[in-house]
């Protein structure tokens, strides 16, 4: 229900049960002019705040003392209900929010703790610190428990048998001296004259003194003068790269024009 103040025409919207059973004095929240407004005589159709917005107005409030509140509607039972006022009250508006106007500066946040996230990266470096540490501390461990990790270690520069830490640090296999993983027989150096072309060949065998496979080193040759001075020398390989326990293997080498001095030959293991 709308209604209308006569002095200043202020439309206002009101419930109509408030009016009811015999109207009631009502008062402008504008120009605070009072009068009597009657009861409808029929059920009025409720009417929304839009349509019933008229001139801004200030806020309305009853006419009562200072600090009292407002009073409560009438009823069909309270006593001179017809003597009270009702404050014509306007419905809020609904306040749009102000956008924030170009160049302001936001407000820095309050209470913010860095250091709460400053020690969570200081944990996060300490743990991969210590990962990292005992990766290479316990590299004889980890390598007997996870065999893969081998590969891993030599890619790093870090081999099994030279790890970093000195107190785990194996100590070096001496190396076995070839003349007891091989041995060399039947030595035959003989002479082709093809014209006038000498060739001096060389034949003989290995054979394995090891109980596992082995590669086979290269093999030196050295042609001697009777005073034993070498005159000339030459390496080659054997006819196999690596040999088996007791295998024997041949070789074969030769060697055009030999030096006339030369008087002994010599067949040794290039690698000692």
């Amino acid at each position: 229900m709308i209604l209308t103040c006569p002095e200043c025409s202020a439309r206002y919207l009101v419930d109509p049960k408030a009016l009811l059973p015999n109207g009631r004095v009502v008062r402008c929240a504008k120009c605070k002019h009072s009068w009597r407004e009657s009861a409808p005589d029929q059920e009025i159709p409720r009417v929304k705040a839009a349509e019933a917005e008229g001139p801004a107005n200030p806020p309305a409030r009853p006419e009562t003392d200072a600090g009292q509140p407002p009073p409560e509607p009438p009823t069909d039972d309270s006593p001179g209900a017809e003597e009270d006022d009702f404050a014509l009250k306007r419905p809020p508006r609904q306040k749009r929010p102000r956008p924030i106007p170009k160049g302001s500066n936001l407000p820095a946040l309050q209470d913010h703790k860095h250091q709460d996230s400053l020690w969570g990266w200081y944990g996060l470096a300490a743990f991969i610190a210590i990962i990292v540490s005992s990766f290479m501390f316990f590299q004889p461990t980890i390598s007997e428990v996870w065999p893969p990790s081998k590969k891993l270690y030599r890619a790093m520069g870090m081999d099994e048998s030279r790890p970093t830490h000195s107190g785990n640090r194996k100590k070096a296999e001496p190396a076995i001296p070839l003349e007891k993983l091989f041995r060399i027989e039947d030595t035959i150096p003989s002479k082709v004259i093809d014209g006038e072309v000498v060739t001096l060949k060389v034949e003989g065998k290995i054979v394995g003194l090891s109980d596992e496979t082995r590669r086979l080193p290269l093999l030196k040759i050295a042609l001697k003068d009777d005073q034993g001075a070498t005159v000339r020398e030459w390496t080659f390989k054997s006819s196999a790269a690596t040999i088996s326990p007791d295998e024997i293997v041949p070789f074969y080498t030769s060697l055009p024009n030999p030096p006339e001095t030369a008087t002994s030959i010599s067949v040794t293991f290039a690698e000692n």
